[in-house]
């Protein structure tokens, strides 16, 4: 048996969350990181909507970002009932998002003052390569990282530079 050709990527288009409040999140990633508000809608219960989220009487509204080269995908969820993000970065799932900044001090800075709480002030991974995790003001941990040109996964390198 042969093995199906792997599919082609075009590059990674969005991520999404749930958060508690679509209207402060949207603030939150306008004002901390210059997103863009592309497209808002409510998608009210359907046999769809249960179908593909595996959920029952799903009713929701989202808004899609635009920043750089992704966007943000947020759902505020109506029903059913969600819970807090309690989750630790060592439970199985998607541990955390990373944005890729110019200077890694004055952002931790910047978004500190937009209600981020930081695990620890950045550190120096080696190299000059410098990071640090902290929390979103909806529970999500993100990263900010500043990556020398030179790093094999520095967005220099997805350019070609």
């Amino acid at each position: 048996m042969t093995k199906p050709a792997p599919i082609k990527i075009k590059g990674v288009h969005h991520f999404a969350m749930s958060v508690p409040s679509l209207d402060s999140a949207i603030t939150f990633y306008r004002d901390a990181f210059g997103f863009e508000l592309v497209d808002h809608e409510h998608l009210g219960q359907s046999e769809e909507g249960d179908r593909v989220t595996q959920m029952a009487n799903t009713d929701t509204t989202l808004a899609m970002l635009h920043a750089g080269n992704i966007f943000i995908e947020l759902f505020e969820f109506h029903s059913p009932q969600p819970v807090e993000n309690t989750r630790r970065m060592c439970d199985y799932g998607v541990t955390h998002f990373s944005f890729e900044v110019e200077d890694v001090h004055a952002s931790y800075q910047a978004l500190k003052a937009h209600g981020v709480k930081w695990h620890s002030d950045p550190i120096d991974a080696g190299d000059g390569y410098l990071m640090t995790y902290g929390r979103d003001p909806f529970g999500n941990v993100i990263e900010i990282q500043q990556v020398p040109d030179e790093r094999t996964y520095a967005f220099a390198q997805l350019r070609g530079e």
